[in-house]
C-alpha cells in the first residue's frame, strides 16, 4: 500500500493524547452497555444508556481537531465523518435486514425510538463510533508496523488483526444488545446462541478489512475535509453490504477464510520475527548494498 506525505504526516502526528482519547472512548461504550445489558434499570433504561454512551463518545471525538491539535485529532475527526455518512447509507442495509430477509431477520424488539427507515435514529451515530473506534488501531497498528516491516506487509497485518478484532467484538456487542433490549436476529441458518445469525459477525468482519485503505485515501486529501470523509464513508457502506452480502452467502466458508487469514498471519509473524526481519526496514543504498559495489567494479 502507497502512503502518501499527508497520510504519513496523519501517522506521525498519533500520540498517547489520542490513544488515551480511543481509549475512554472504547470504555465508555463498554461500561455503558454492560450496565444496559446486566443493570436492573428501569423502562426504557438500556435506550437511555444507548444515547448517553453515543453523545458522550460523539462529543469526544468531535472536539478531537480542537483538543488534540497535532497530536492525532485531525484523524479522529476524519474517521469520525467517515462514520456519520457511512451511517446514514447504512440505514438502506438495516432496512433490507428488517424487511428484505428471512434467514437471520433484524428485530429491533419494537423500539419506541424514532425510527429512520427502520433504524433507531440513533443508529447512525453508532456506526460513526464504530468506524473512529475500529478504525484508529488500524491506523495505529499500521503506523507501528511500518517501521519495521514493508508497507505492503504491515498493511496486511493491521487489516487482518482488527478485522478479526471487529468480528469477536461484535459478537460480544450482539449478545449485550439483546440483553438490553436494543435488538436480535431471527432464525438463521447458522446462529450464535439464539440472538445473533453468524453472518454479522462475520460480515463486520469482512468489511473492517477494508477500513485501513480507506482511512488511508481518506487522510491523503487534508485539501478536502468534507468532500473526502464524504467519499470515504460512501465507499466504506459499499464495505458494509458487501460484508453482509458475502457472510450471509456462506458465513461458515466465511468463517474458515478468517480463521485460515489469522492462522497464516500468525504463522508469516513468527516466521518474520525468527528471521531477525523486525530491525527497521532499510531500502539498500549503493553505500548498503554490497552487490551495488561488485557491479559498479565489474563495470570498471
Amino acid at each position: 500500500m502507497n502512503v502518501s506525505p499527508n497520510f504519513a504526516r496523519h501517522i506521525e502526528a498519533l500520540s498517547p493524547a489520542s490513544d488515551a482519547m480511543w481509549v475512554g472512548g472504547m470504555t465508555t461504550g463498554l461500561v455503558l452497555t454492560l450496565v444496559a445489558a446486566f443493570a436492573p434499570l428501569p423502562a426504557n433504561g438500556g435506550t437511555m444508556c444507548a444515547y448517553l454512551g453515543l453523545f458522550i463518545r460523539t462529543a469526544l471525538y468531535a472536539s478531537a481537531g480542537e483538543t488534540l491539535q497535532q497530536r492525532g485529532g485531525a484523524t479522529i475527526v476524519a474517521l469520525l465523518r467517515v462514520g456519520i455518512v457511512a451511517g446514514l447509507f447504512e440505514l438502506i442495509v438495516d432496512w433490507w435486514l428488517v424487511n428484505g430477509i428471512t434467514n437471520g431477520r433484524l428485530d429491533y424488539l419494537g423500539a419506541r425510538d424514532v425510527v429512520l427507515l427502520a433504524s433507531p435514529i440513533w443508529m447512525p451515530l453508532a456506526w460513526a463510533c464504530v468506524i473512529v473506534e475500529l478504525g484508529y488501531p488500524a491506523i495505529r497498528l499500521f503506523g507501528l508496523l511500518r517501521r519495521r516491516l514493508e508497507q505492503r506487509i504491515a498493511a496486511i497485518f493491521s487489516a487482518v488483526i482488527v478485522a478479526i478484532f471487529a468480528g469477536i467484538m461484535i459478537g460480544f456487542y450482539e449478545y449485550f444488545a439483546f440483553r438490553a433490549g436494543w435488538w436480535k436476529y431471527g432464525s438463521a441458518n447458522a446462529m450464535i446462541g439464539s440472538f445473533c445469525a453468524l453472518f454479522i459477525p462475520v460480515g463486520e468482519a469482512l468489511m473492517f478489512l477494508a477500513i485501513l485503505p480507506i482511512a488511508a485515501r481518506t487522510l491523503s486529501r487534508d485539501d478536502r475535509p468534507i468532500a473526502s470523509p464524504v467519499a470515504g464513508g460512501a465507499v466504506f457502506s459499499v464495505a458494509i453490504w458487501a460484508g453482509y452480502a458475502l457472510a450471509g452467502a456462506s458465513a461458515p466458508t466465511c468463517t474458515w477464510v478468517l480463521t485460515t487469514l489469522a492462522t497464516s498471519a500468525i504463522k508469516a509473524y513468527i516466521s518474520v520475527a525468527r528471521n531477525g526481519a523486525f530491525a527497521p526496514f532499510v531500502r539498500p543504498t549503493p553505500q548498503s548494498d554490497p552487490r551495488r559495489h561488485d557491479r559498479a567494479r565489474i563495470v570498471s
